[in-house]
């Protein structure tokens, strides 16, 4: 079954890829284009379990600078009852390489944690990627955190990236976007390491 669908995955990665359209906007949160964004996840195990977790969030983003910029974030995890606040600081060379810095407090746990992305625009379209999931887990230091670099490619109404996961749950990992609209989107993502997959929806505007 897993490996049915990681072939399904890269062969509609492979085909959405020649598909023509508009501009589309490539990148995360790293890039977000307006002040507001509503992002709603829903993760479902691809276990015998077949669980399913759904954490949508709001955040709103402050430009300090031309190169910096602050987002208050809010999430909710509908299934634990769980609020997550965050605060996203993201600064950018020249709007080429981009970093996230994300601060993360679960309040049911009481610990807080921190993330780490990166953002480099190559041309003609593709991009490198890289999180640092967890790099610090509410007690230590790299400890129990994931490591994920991916490449990506955009094109017309579609973007496509594919990459690794290590350290904690390595694994293939891979998403497709759909551009709806100027700013909002719809995703498909699959996680080799945690064997989920995953839908989310965008919502950003001013």
């Amino acid at each position: 079954m897993k490996n049915q669908i990681k072939t399904i995955l890269l062969l509609v990665v492979l085909l959405m890829s020649f598909v023509s359209g508009a501009k589309a906007q490539v990148y995360d949160g790293i890039t977000q284009p307006t002040r507001f964004r509503i992002w709603v996840p829903v993760s479902v195990s691809l276990h015998e379990s077949k669980s399913t977790t759904v954490t949508p969030f709001v955040g709103y983003k402050q430009d300090v600078f031309g190169w910096l910029s602050v987002t208050p974030v809010l999430q909710y995890n509908i299934n634990t009852e769980t609020f997550t606040p965050q605060m996203w600081i993201n600064f950018n060379v020249r709007k080429k390489f981009y970093v996230l810095s994300r601060s993360i407090y679960d309040t049911r746990a009481n610990e807080y944690r921190h993330t780490l992305s990166a953002t480099y625009k190559l041309p003609h379209g593709f991009m490198i990627d890289s999180t640092w999931e967890n790099l610090y887990n509410g007690r230590n230091f790299c400890d129990g955190d994931r490591l994920q670099f991916v490449g990506g490619y955009a094109y017309g109404f579609f973007v496509v990236n594919a990459g690794y996961s290590c350290r904690s749950n390595p694994g293939f990992v891979a998403n497709l976007r759909l551009k709806v609209t100027e700013f909002n989107w719809l995703q498909l993502k699959y996680d080799g390491g945690t064997d989920t997959m995953q839908i989310g929806c965008a919502l950003q505007f001013n």
